[in-house]
Formats: structure tokens, C-alpha cells, sequence
């Protein structure tokens, strides 16, 4: 699969199990962000869960090296409550300027919460020389993400599809996803559900004349997703004003219950544009003794983004 940052290696630990669609209950749309000097921190949404609540979280920095960061030792969790949370760390996918990793907060957040703040304090830069890495520690932190637990709908009726217009031709660039580039993130937090599977959209990160679109699959026992990758799922992006965007998967992981998926988008929606997002032909199979594609579709989404 096709990945933007080099040097990049996804690592899936063995913490949370509690990640699926078993006893998820709904996605919170945000595009909460911070900048500190040449390095900036991203939620791209929040997954709720029974006892639990999963956040992804995206770290761009234009200091060199390869970015890191360790979730249950760097980033701090409290609700306007004053009510603390665990972290630990599902996936973590760290490369040349970038960090992605996502958080696993225990227990569940309570219905009464309607903030969160996530504070990492800590992320590392790791020089690759002769005599092997050293790592040194970001100097700009902390960065304080604020996350609100009660935001409006993003959700529309997607408009239709326009005819005979076809996406623009891709080529191979620099990597998409960098702290220069970085102009906002777009939040979408919606799902649906369909034959043992959820389509989570997440958010949607703007970089000049491109974005990324960031998405998870949440499965039920005995089903199996797998990240959208060149020539494994079918995706395609339109918007209100007849635009058809290219579309090239990026960047993907996976565990039992769960995929996450990042794809670049070309050129970058515009701000209040009303976007249809749809997914065909998902990669993934029930375990079953006659096997077989299980995941249904197509999965469309209405998307209205926010005005600039």
C-alpha cells in the first residue's frame, strides 16, 4: 500500500480489546487543534464506547527526525468535570515529520461531560545517523487540544453526483501530510452501521492544494476490515458545485475488530462546500468456513463543512 511518509512502520499494540463494534455508541465530530511553534497536534474525532473512548491523534512537526510519542506517559485526559482519564495506546504510526497515534481513555466519558481536554506534553524527534537514532525531546509543547463533547451535525443530504466529469489525473508528490502545509482540520464524525460492520468518517485535514480524508471500520465478531488500499475498496468524493475529486489511499492499520484508513483527496475541498463521500466494495471477509466478502454496501455520506 501506497504511504506518504517515509520511513514510516505502524505499530498495533497489544493494549485496549475493547475497540469494535461491539458496545460502540457513536462518533463526536471535531477538528480540535494546536500549534506550538513548528509542530502541530490534531483530534480527529472521538469514538465512544461502554468503557471506553477511543481518539485518534495526528502530530505534524517540521522539526527533522522521525516524530514520537508514547500516549500513557505524554498525554494528559480531563473532562470539565475535573474528571481524569486513563490513556493508553491502540496504534501508533510514526514516520519522517509525522506521528499518528491513536488513544484508548478509560472508563467511558459520562453523559454529563461536555469537554474534554487532552494535553500532550511530551513528543520526541528521533535523528537517524551512522551510529543509529537519537532522541531528543520537542522543545514547544505542551499543546492543549479542547475537545467539545456536544458539537453541532455535520450531517446532509449528499448531493448528486455530477456527470461526465471525471477526478483529476494524481501523480507522485511529496509527502501531503506536514507541518507547513497544515492549514486546519474539517470534522465529520459520522457512521453507519450495515451487516456486522461501521463506517466511521472521521475528519477531513486541508494542506494547500490538497487534503486527507481520515476514516475507521469498526467490526462485530466474525467479520474482518481491512485498510482501503490501491485496487482493495472503491471511494469516490464529489461536491455541491459539480467538482469530482482524485482519490489515492495513503496510510492504513488494522486489528481484529478494527481498520483505520487515511486518503488524500486532490484538490482540497473548499470551505462550506457540501461534500458526498461514498465507499464501495470495502476490503474485508467474515470467518467463516466458506469465507466470502461480509461487508455490505455502498456507504454514502453527506458532509457540510464549515465555513472558513
Amino acid at each position: 500500500m501506497a504511504d506518504d511518509r517515509e520511513g514510516m512502520g505502524v505499530e498495533t499494540t497489544a493494549g485496549p480489546d475493547h475497540r469494535g463494534l461491539d458496545g460502540f455508541g457513536g462518533l463526536v465530530p471535531t477538528g480540535a487543534s494546536a500549534r506550538a511553534g513548528e509542530t502541530v497536534v490534531c483530534a480527529l474525532v472521538v469514538e465512544h464506547y461502554a468503557d471506553g473512548a477511543a481518539v485518534p491523534l495526528l502530530c505534524l512537526s517540521a522539526a527533522p527526525g522521525v516524530l514520537g510519542i508514547d500516549p500513557g506517559s505524554a498525554v494528559r485526559a480531563v473532562d470539565d468535570r475535573g474528571r481524569s482519564y486513563d490513556v493508553d495506546t491502540v496504534t501508533r504510526d510514526a514516520g519522517l515529520g509525522a506521528v499518528q497515534a491513536t488513544l484508548w481513555l478509560t472508563p467511558g466519558l459520562p453523559a454529563d461531560a461536555r469537554r474534554l481536554e487532552l494535553t500532550v506534553e511530551r513528543l520526541t524527534r528521533t535523528s537517524v545517523g551512522r551510529r543509529g537514532g537519537v532522541e531528543r525531546p520537542l522543545t514547544d509543547g505542551p499543546w492543549v487540544l479542547v475537545v467539545d463533547l456536544l458539537p453541532g451535525r455535520t450531517a446532509v443530504e449528499a448531493p448528486a453526483r455530477p456527470r461526465g466529469v471525471r477526478p483529476p489525473p494524481t501523480s507522485p508528490r511529496a509527502p501531503v501530510r506536514t507541518a507547513t502545509a497544515f492549514a486546519d482540520v474539517a470534522p465529520i464524525g459520522q457512521a453507519r452501521v450495515a451487516n456486522g460492520i461501521a463506517v466511521c468518517m472521521w475528519a477531513i485535514e486541508r494542506y494547500g492544494d490538497r487534503a486527507v480524508l481520515s476514516l475507521g471500520c469498526l467490526t462485530a465478531d466474525g467479520v474482518e476490515a481491512t485498510p482501503l488500499a490501491p485496487g482493495r475498496g472503491t471511494v469516490a468524493v464529489w461536491d455541491d458545485a459539480g467538482m469530482e475529486y482524485s482519490v489515492a489511499p495513503i496510510h492504513g492499520s488494522a486489528a481484529v475488530a478494527w481498520s483505520e484508513s487515511s486518503l488524500e483527496l486532490t484538490p482540497a475541498p473548499p470551505h462550506g462546500a457540501t461534500l458526498a463521500i461514498r465507499l464501495a466494495d470495502l476490503p474485508g471477509r467474515a470467518r467463516t468456513p466458506e469465507g466470502g466478502w461480509a461487508l455490505a454496501g455502498p456507504f454514502i455520506f453527506g458532509v457540510a463543512l464549515p465555513e472558513a
